[in-house]
């Protein structure tokens, strides 16, 4: 049977959409990853990480306040399984009226928001990201239409015309002094551009409307969603107020920079994960597809992309920080080396959040968050007073590893009725061999002294460890026919069965035949996390 998303049942089928969709998402990510890592390495080298501090401060309170203003509607907006056409209309009203209502009470209230958050400093940038508030209520429900749709070709060429014209406003700002606000002027300008392109994209808009049975159902869905991303943001957040309040902004600075680079385990798929996932596995649960197979073959593929990254840059921290960015943040690396463990989790940790989303689970987020902002609190105190920035990644460590992945698997387990041992599986080989893939690399340093060549050497012998110990997983991840093409490229011992497109290979190296079905929603999503993705840097 074939699955077909159209209303009619002749548009394309949704194994196709989500090929494309994961394709162009891969493509957009990619792009934006390294424009973004160019654009802050030039950025890098004008402002100091004082003014990067002052930003990231303003970012805090934005995030929080921007997730309170989308209620959870992308995500109603986003699910197939929901009638788009009636809570369209109610969740623009929904969307846009509480945007503009905390945009302005952020403007309003910028300067003892500032202050709350360590930096006086601070309000200005505020005041500039206030209209990225009240913009992102705007923009919220067309953004997700596109997502609902897999259009993330459109995705991908309006993101890159607004990262285009942000890069350019904050270059060209910064070079005229004061970065933090240039940073929050180019937010503000990328945010623009981007959503009128999507705005004039779509083939059905949706007016303001209202509907109580619609306002009912984005209520029950969004609201715990929205709390539950509430206190994610604050569990993601507040370890700056600690850094602001407790040390100076020049760590802020650092400790930013520290977060993005250790973060880009997580942001490789995000945009996949964020974008496909939910849409794709809700369909897959409402045709009755192999849930068990799905998940194997994602937490697998989520472990071979993010778990070398991980590895990679904790190995690398130092040359990386000073090839890129400069000597001047340097004292970033030691941090990097920690909270790379920490991105490695998070990859894992947000695959299982839009799992349980799709399921229609949200309350189990806030619960999360709550377990984890009680913990976290204390612990990024104990570690802050003890060990600076160094215990502030531990804290965060410590944290996703006993409190986070472990609830979220759990609530899995119950929500799905499937055994966690195909996820424990799927990640175990690709952990081991980022392992051993990042300590090569970090061995090939030692003799070299150059840190540009330190980080060419050091990446090469990791990268080639890393594919010479995962070649066969990582070429069950391509299609037959690029698979095929591949293999030829291998010594004949080396190839593994191109007649088994299902076959997964084990920690052991044997092959486990997964036999999914290979017309239907769920044979679409088993390739769906394959794709590698990123997110720009940005701070939280």
């Amino acid at each position: 049977m074939t699955s077909t998303t159209g209303d009619s049942g002749t548009g394309p089928s949704l194994d196709r959409k989500v090929r494309q969709g994961s394709f162009w998402l891969g493509a957009n990510s990619i792009v934006m990853r390294f424009s973004n890592i160019a654009v802050m390495a030039v950025v890098a080298r004008i402002v100091i990480p004082e003014e990067f501090g002052v930003f990231t401060l303003a970012v805090v309170a934005q995030a929080m306040i921007g997730t309170v203003a989308e209620l959870g509607v992308a995500s109603a907006i986003a699910r197939r399984d929901l009638d788009e056409d009636a809570i369209g209309p109610t969740a623009v009203t929904v969307s846009v009226g509480i945007g503009v209502l905390l945009g302005g009470l952020l403007a309003v209230f910028a300067e003892p928001i500032a202050i709350v958050l360590g930096s006086v400093e601070a309000a200005p940038a505020l005041r500039i990201l206030a209209i990225s508030v009240a913009l992102s209520g705007l923009f919220v429900v067309p953004s997700a239409q596109l997502q609902r749709d897999f259009r993330q070709n459109v995705i991908f060429r309006t993101s890159f015309v607004g990262s285009i014209i942000g890069a350019g406003v904050l270059i060209g700002l910064a070079m005229l002094g004061n970065g933090a606000e240039a940073f929050a002027w180019s937010r503000v300008a990328g945010q623009l551009i981007t959503g009128i392109l999507v705005i004039a994209a779509l083939s059905k808009r949706y007016g303001p409307g209202w509907n109580t049975t619609s306002l009912s159902l984005l209520l029950r869905f969004g609201l715990p969603l929205a709390l539950a991303n509430l206190l994610s943001q604050i569990v993601a957040n507040v370890d700056y107020v600690f850094v602001g309040h407790t040390l100076e902004l020049r760590d802020v600075g650092l400790y930013t920079l520290a977060f993005n680079i250790s973060s880009w385990a997580t942001s490789v798929l995000g945009s996949v994960l964020n974008g496909i996932v939910l849409p794709a596995f809700s369909a897959v649960r409402r045709d009755k597809g192999d849930v068990p197979a799905t998940l194997f073959l994602a937490t697998r593929s989520v472990a071979l992309v993010a778990f070398p990254i991980a590895a990679l840059t904790s190995g690398l921290a130092l040359p990386l920080i000073v090839t890129v960015y400069g000597e001047r943040w340097a004292d970033a690396a030691p941090v990097v080396v920690i909270l790379s463990v920490y991105g490695a989790a998070g990859a894992l940790g947000q695959l299982v959040a839009n799992l349980l989303i799709a399921s229609g689970r949200t309350g189990v987020l806030f619960i999360v968050q709550v377990a984890v902002l009680i913990a976290l609190v204390p612990a990024l105190w104990v570690g802050i007073t003890t060990a600076g920035l160094i215990g502030v990644g531990l804290a965060h460590v410590a944290t996703v590893l006993i409190i986070t992945l472990p609830v979220y698997l759990f609530s899995l387990h119950r929500a799905l009725r499937v055994s966690l041992l195909s996820i424990v599986r799927g990640a175990g080989w690709p952990l081991a061999a980022a392992i051993i893939a990042g300590a090569v690399a970090y061995a090939a340093t030692l003799p070299l002294s150059i840190h540009w060549v330190q980080l060419l050497v050091g990446g090469a012998c990791g990268g080639i460890a890393y594919l010479l110990l995962t070649y066969r997983q990582l070429m069950l991840l391509l299609p037959p026919g690029p698979r095929a093409k591949a293999e030829r490229l291998l010594p004949r011992a080396w190839r593994t069965p191109v007649g088994t497109p299902s076959a997964v290979v084990d920690e052991a190296g044997a092959a486990d035949l997964v036999e999914p079905p290979q017309d239907t929603a769920a044979a679409a999503a088993h390739e769906v996390i394959a794709t590698r993705a990123v997110e720009p840097d940005d701070p939280r």
